[in-house]
């Protein structure tokens, strides 16, 4: 082999031990430690729209479900459940209010703390007569927060949002209007205050 033919192969692999690493430092991987369930306690609650009522909500809850292990990708969205509103009135008539979520993180800026990303919420609201009769559907992102405490029970927050959108022909929330939803924070009760414990390493 000729020099020149030796220093271009030398050169290609250079290049791909550079490709290589370069590619293992970019790559995000989220450790999640724990596998299972919780339930959790909130704080009231609000919903209103800008052309529909103000529905006010005393208490709520939350459940939520993990899965352990590495999770390779730039978000994670191992997080998912439900949040019921109870106690709600709207125009002096009782309301139920269930909604399913998913939050799927997407930063960590302080390690193994708090995880922030996106939290897909989907909602339906009935009336406590009559649980089976949907009066609003109501479906949009808000910003989500998990946070791994020490010394208490971890959180999970659903941020203030007026991006929500409300429909249904007799939502009173208004039909295809934007709908706010104050913040939401859920303390963990199970598993003496502990969820799932994630670190982001990238």
């Amino acid at each position: 082999m000729s020099r020149i033919s030796r220093l271009v192969v030398l050169v290609a692999s250079v290049a791909a031990v550079v490709s290589a690493m370069a590619g293992t430092a970019s790559a995000v991987t989220w450790h999640v430690a724990g596998t299972g369930s919780f339930t959790a306690a909130g704080t009231p609650g609000t919903l209103s729209s800008s052309t529909g009522g103000n529905l006010v909500c005393p208490a709520s809850s939350a459940t939520g479900t993990y899965a352990a292990g590495p999770f390779v990708g730039v978000t994670y969205s191992g997080i998912s459940g439900t949040v019921n509103y109870t106690g709600c009135s709207l125009a002096g008539q009782g309301v139920f209010v269930n909604c399913g979520y998913r939050l799927t993180a997407t930063a960590q800026p302080t390690v193994t703390t708090l995880t922030t990303g996106t939290a897909d919420v989907t909602c339906g609201l009935t009336l406590t007569s009559s649980p089976t009769t949907k009066l609003c559907h109501i479906e949009g992102s808000v910003l989500g927060t998990y946070h791994d405490r020490t010394g208490s029970a971890d959180t999970l927050t659903i941020a203030t949002s007026s991006t929500l959108r409300s429909t249904g022909a007799g939502c009173a929330l208004g039909s295809n209007d934007p709908a706010h939803l104050s913040e939401g924070t859920f303390t963990i009760t199970s598993n003496g205050g502990n969820g799932p414990h994630i670190v982001r390493t990238a």
